[in-house]
C-alpha cells in the first residue's frame, strides 16, 4: 500500500532545512532507520526516521532544500504483514 513520508514537528518552528537525505528511490528501509538530516531555525540538527517498514518509491524534497511540518517528504510501499 502506498504511503506518504511526512514531516513531524521537531521542535516549535514548523519549517527545517534539509541537510543530508541518507536513502534513495527503491531503497529498503525499516521502522527507526534515519531517512534525513534537517536543521531547525533554532539550530539544532536532527534525525528524522522512519515510522513504517517498506520500500521508497520517491523522495519529493531536496537536499539544501526545506520542508514545512507535516508536508509531504516522499512516498513509499508500505509493507504489510499478514
Amino acid at each position: 500500500m502506498l504511503t506518504g513520508i511526512r514531516m513531524p514537528k521537531l521542535s516549535d518552528y514548523d519549517e527545517y532545512r534539509i541537510l543530508r537525505i541518507h536513502h534513495k528511490a527503491g531503497d529498503a528501509v525499516r521502522r527507526g532507520e534515519i531517512f534525513m538530516d534537517v536543521l531547525t531555525e533554532e539550530g539544532v540538527e536532527r534525525g528524522v526516521s522512519f515510522y513504517l517498514n517498506g520500500t521508497i518509491n520517491e523522495i519529493i524534497v531536496k537536499e539544501g532544500g526545506y520542508a514545512r511540518e507535516d508536508s509531504l517528504l516522499g512516498v513509499m510501499d508500505e509493507e504489510i504483514k499478514g
